[in-house]
This record gives structure tokens, C-alpha cells and sequence, in this order.
């Protein structure tokens, strides 16, 4: 199944870095979510991408958007990755694989593809960018945040 822009974000509960637990729909009350999927904790593309996001991050919150990143890693290896990448946000940890199967974007190899969605306030998924590019891709989360109504 493959989820798209226009449909509901699916509701989903897992471990961040720190072993919290973290509900999507619970975190974006009152806030647009960009939720990025990275296929490696602490392989140098996810890093740079997870880096980028951190390093942008008051801007997606000036807009009224937080940022969570998502892959099928542990707890161990997501903490690593969010120290490594100084992330001050969500890494949370779909270890079932369940929500990249449900949307569609679980590799043959096992990983998530990398993938982002933009989720409105009411949860409604508003842009899907897939087959991210790292290059420039933070700019264009950020530019798609812009355009969301207040």
C-alpha cells in the first residue's frame, strides 16, 4: 500500500533515541509535522540529512512545524545517530517496520527508502517527496512548509 498527499498521515507509536515513547498524532496537535525516513542511522547520507534538518530547525518551528526523522533502527543506533547529527528533535525508531510497510517505501533491502512527508495540523499528509536527493532537500521541505495556510 502506498500512502499519497491528500490522505490521512497513519497514526504511529515507537521509541525515539532517548526510549520515550512518541505518537505521531499526539505530536503534531497545533503543528505541521515534516516526518523524514532515512534508510541507515549514522551512514553519511542519513547524516547529513538528519544534519540539515537540525541545523533549520527554528525555522520549521517559526512556521509552526516540527521535524521527526524515522527509520528502521534500534534505540542504540538512533541515539548514536541523533548525537552524531546534534538532532534536538524525534529519531524515532520503526524497528517492526510496520509504518514504512503500511506507507509503502520498505526497501527490498530491508530499509526505509528515503522518503519525506508533510502532514498538516489535521494530519492530512500534504506533499510526499520520494526518491530524496539530499542535496537541496531541506530547502524544499522548508519552501513546501511556506506554502501551507496559517
Amino acid at each position: 500500500m502506498t500512502v499519497e498527499a491528500g490522505q490521512p498521515f497513519p497514526n504511529f507509536t515507537a521509541q525515539s533515541q532517548e526510549g520515550e515513547t512518541v505518537n505521531l498524532q499526539a505530536l503534531g496537535e497545533n503543528a505541521n509535522l515534516v516526518v523524514f525516513f532515512y534508510p541507515k542511522a549514522t551512514t553519511r547520507g542519513c547524516v547529513r540529512e538528519t544534519t540539515e534538518f537540525g541545523q533549520r530547525q527554528e525555522e520549521f518551528a517559526a512556521l509552526g512545524t516540527k521535524l521527526v526523522g524515522v527509520s528502521v533502527d534500534d534505540v542504540g543506533l538512533q541515539k548514536d545517530h541523533a548525537i552524531q547529527c546534534s538532532a534536538g528533535f524525534p529519531l524515532l525508531c520503526d524497528t517492526d517496520k510496520s509504518l514504512t510497510t503500511e506507507l509503502g517505501i520498505l526497501s527490498e533491502r530491508g530499509m526505509a527508502q528515503r522518503t519525506t512527508y508533510l502532514v498538516d495540523r489535521k494530519g492530512i499528509i500534504r506533499t510526499v517527496f520520494d526518491n530524496v536527493a539530499v542535496d537541496g532537500h531541506v530547502d524544499a521541505v522548508l519552501q513546501a512548509v511556506q506554502q501551507l495556510p496559517a
